[in-house]
């Protein structure tokens, strides 16, 4: 069983690796958090983002109520031992994303009684606890809080983590250029913590929206979770209007689209009211770049055989049929 801290594991992956000044910072495709599960072993996050995408709310009991008050009291008297043990037999029986809104609304509830014993309590739980679910919690309670940049350096660190990505997008909502910051850990991540991260970050910036556009949308999971919010949030019905798109910027698109055709784990191109429409154009800006590589020649074939099980266009037909007798470049 692991009694490190979580941190400190994360922390000392980094330490061990060496980055240049223009290095994108990750704990690399080979890190994964410690784990006492036997047999089949979830990836970093995936549990969370099950819950999230497929799973209806968690039913919260009053005695679970009862025990998040429990971990209040003993934290604001600085009983934190006592905090934790009530905190991890809470923590073995749901998980801290069916519960969040519940913790946080006890807390404010309390509002008037909370000591600054309190705050240092969840600095405790992100910075000392070996257990995984623990330290979301010190991440959910800091959420309610100004964060200094020492406890944003935390939060960044353990955003690196799948694990914990999406904990650390809520924190950084609340920061001056809270939507850059998601930008860049999600940058920095290629699991589940990406899909997070492109779920919950706002266009506000250019930057943004062009990152949206051309990298948001691949993933070490399924291209077709982030695909629609990729779609609506980088604007591509009105980026595909424009006269001319470069060729990364077509890539991008094609990308997107790709993704949106794959509807197995959640809805994309069927949230599109015109379809039909939203494909003449790709297909009529994907032709002025033709031959297109061997990847974008695959998603035109995908766009066809798609096409004829649910639209039998001819016009789609025509232009994907030329595109991929141009061959590939």
């Amino acid at each position: 069983m692991n009694k490190k801290p979580i941190l400190e594991i994360i922390a000392d992956r980094l330490r061990q690796t060496e980055f240049k000044d223009d290095d994108i910072i990750t704990l690399g495709k080979d890190f994964s958090l410690p784990s006492d599960e036997k047999g089949l072993r979830y990836v970093d996050g995936a549990k969370d983002g099950i819950c999230a995408y497929h799973m209806g709310a968690a039913e919260i009991t009053k005695k679970d109520i009862e025990e998040i008050n429990k971990v209040i009291t003993l934290a604001n008297k600085g009983d934190y031992d006592q905090a934790d043990s009530v905190l991890e037999k809470l923590c073995e029986r749901i998980r801290l994303v069916n519960f969040i809104d519940e913790l946080q609304d006890c807390i404010l509830d309390r509002k008037d009684e909370i000591e600054d014993k309190f705050y240092v309590y969840s600095l405790h739980l992100m910075t000392q606890s070996a257990n995984i679910e623990c330290v979301k919690v010190g991440m959910m309670i800091q959420e309610l809080f100004t964060q200094s940049d020492e406890v944003k350096g935390m939060v960044r660190t353990l955003g690196l983590s799948d694990e914990f990505t999406l904990y650390s997008v809520f924190i950084m909502r609340n920061w001056e250029n809270g939507n850059t910051e998601i930008m860049n850990i999600a940058k920095s991540v290629n699991g589940w913590g990406k899909v997070h991260a492109v779920h919950y970050i706002e266009p506000d910036t250019e930057e943004i929206r062009q990152w949206l556009l051309t990298d948001a949308v691949s993933n070490d999971v399924m291209p077709a979770y982030p695909g629609w919010d990729c779609y609506k949030k980088a604007d591509v019905g009105s980026v595909i209007k424009k006269d001319k798109l470069s060729y990364k910027e077509l890539e991008g698109v094609l990308s997107i689209v790709d993704a949106m055709l794959d509807e197995g784990p959640v809805l994309g191109i069927s949230n599109i009211e015109d379809p039909k429409e939203v494909l003449l154009n790709v297909l009529n800006h994907a032709i002025k770049h033709a031959p297109l590589s061997v990847k974008d020649c695959k998603i035109i074939s995908n766009i066809l055989d798609w096409q004829k099980e649910n639209l039998g266009d001819t016009e789609i037909e025509s232009i994907s049929n030329k595109i991929l007798e141009t061959g590939e470049k």
